[in-house]
């Protein structure tokens, strides 16, 4: 880990190191809580693996651009959640940023992973955005320099995403995929991405993944579904152009 922090790109080089190094601390103190430290785990698995991939000399510029914005994003909301006392205004109690910013960084381990990214470049390029938006929510959140204007529409996407799992129609879309029987794998998939990276993106990351093939391609034929529209997108299509596809509450 200290190997590819020496390696990590100039311009986030001290970032970089400073906040693993921080992040590794914490991994060793025998009072981080379990959820704490899963936390922590996913910061330095997502900021490592981002590394990685700007490591690989074939990355097109225009993202190298894009992952060198997002470990700028994500070191500067780590740096102020560890500097910020807890806030009684916290979107859900005092480690919510820590909470939200394992799970973001759990969506960059997935975007970096040779199995789990997205093959369509408008795809990635969404989840890219996605996550460095997320970060950029977290760290406006805390900053005391943003107006309270900016501070709360901040903390509203945060918590919007904190609670996707809830949110009205990725349950009735989780209700309506069940129809077809699908795998434990591909439910937990769909579920994990929107956890990760939100509503509505997440859940259509899932929906687009091996796991749900087979779930996709069954409620795809079935041309008098509600659903049967954005499962052929989903199936045929980047998952990020299926949105207005996807039916309202």
């Amino acid at each position: 880990m200290e190997d590819r922090a020496a390696q990590a790109p100039a311009e986030v080089k001290k970032q970089v190191e400073e906040v693993l190094t921080r992040m590794l601390g914490l991994l060793d103190d025998a009072h981080v809580t379990p959820e704490n430290r899963a936390a922590y785990m996913h910061i330095v698995g997502g900021i490592t693996s981002t590394l990685k991939v700007l490591d690989d000399p074939d990355l097109p510029p225009e993202d190298r651009a894009a992952y060198i914005r997002i470990v700028k994003a994500m070191t500067a909301a780590v740096t102020a959640a560890l500097d910020s006392p807890p806030r009684s205004h916290a979107p859900q109690g005092p480690q919510w940023a820590m909470r939200t910013l394992g799970n973001t960084s759990a969506g960059l381990m997935a975007l970096n992973g040779s199995q789990s990214a997205p093959e369509d470049p408008k795809d990635r390029k969404k989840i890219q955005e996605n996550i460095e938006e997320a970060c950029e929510a977290a760290r406006t959140a805390q900053d005391p320099k943003a107006s309270p204007e900016e501070r709360e529409e901040a903390r509203s996407k945060v918590k919007q995403r904190m609670e996707a799992l809830k949110n009205a129609q990725y349950l009735t879309l989780l209700k309506e995929i069940k129809h077809y029987k699908p795998s434990a794998a591909c439910v937990e998939t769909v579920e994990n991405r929107t956890r990760q990276v939100g509503w509505s993106d997440g859940a259509l990351w899932g929906l687009s993944g091996t796991p749900c093939a087979a779930t996709v391609a069954a409620g795809a034929s079935q041309e008098d579904t509600e659903l049967h529209a954005l499962l052929v997108c989903v199936q045929h299509k980047a998952f990020s152009s299926c949105v207005e596809y996807i039916p309202e509450d």
